[in-house]
């Protein structure tokens, strides 16, 4: 049902690295996935852009991207636009963009029940080679149904408890599926995944396992808020 979809959504789909030099020269990485939604601007999770992937630490010192069919060439230098920690939600323009393909985002809310997708760069992994840092990133795809459109408080995505409009989707994604746009077969975005809630059974079998979603609404007013028109 995705697969040509997939092929539409890649071209604006971007794998994220973070860097960042602590004590004694060491460097720090994060990763993470963004996605353009103007020219030269991409979405992404607040969360990915700091240390530790914790929103409440630095700021990374740098940002990278690499375009999902760019993949083995050149990454591309970012900076911080703005950001809304608590809502989890950051946007960073390319310096010198290759390309300006942007995926669509829905303007209202859309129904339980629909089929979605989500695709970027979870389980991304960050060596050092030679004194040379390899990000190796592979294109994943992830299925899903929308099973509610809640206004509600989660600690794990919001820990001042904060209420926030959130879509949820009835499985939980990959580890490290923070700014992965999420997607309907018509190829238009309809939020941004920003963490999972789970919860285990004595045996350790998942009995509670939902993702969590920005709504495509609340990037595109947040873009619109800061001057970048959707």
């Amino acid at each position: 049902m995705f697969r040509n979809v997939n092929k539409t959504v890649r071209e604006s789909i971007y794998g994220v690295l973070c860097k960042s030099a602590v004590g004694n020269n060491q460097i720090v990485c994060g990763t993470g996935t963004a996605f353009m939604i103007a020219p030269g601007v991409c979405a992404t999770a607040a969360h990915v852009l700091h240390l530790d992937g914790d929103k409440t630490k630095t700021l990374h010192q740098s940002i990278e991207l690499i375009r999902a069919p760019d993949i083995g060439t050149p990454m591309l230098v970012a900076t911080l636009i703005v950001e809304d920690t608590e809502r989890d939600l950051a946007l960073i323009k390319i310096t010198n963009p290759t390309n300006s393909s942007v995926i669509p985002l829905y303007k209202t809310k859309i129904d339980s029940g629909i089929n979605t997708g989500a695709l970027g760069f979870p389980l991304a992994q960050v060596s050092f080679v030679n004194n040379q840092i390899a990000f190796n990133l592979l294109e994943r795809f992830q299925g899903a149904y929308i099973s509610a459109y809640n206004t509600a408080a989660y600690p794990h995505a919001n820990p001042n408890n904060i209420t926030l409009d959130t879509y949820e989707t009835d499985s939980l994604t990959y580890s490290g599926s923070s700014g992965c746009p999420g997607f309907t077969v018509e190829a238009k975005c309809f939020g941004m995944v920003i963490g999972s809630v789970s919860e285990n059974n004595k045996d350790n079998s998942a009995r509670l396992a939902i993702s969590l979603w920005v709504p495509s609404m609340d990037i595109i007013n947040f873009a619109a808020g800061n001057g970048i028109k959707i």
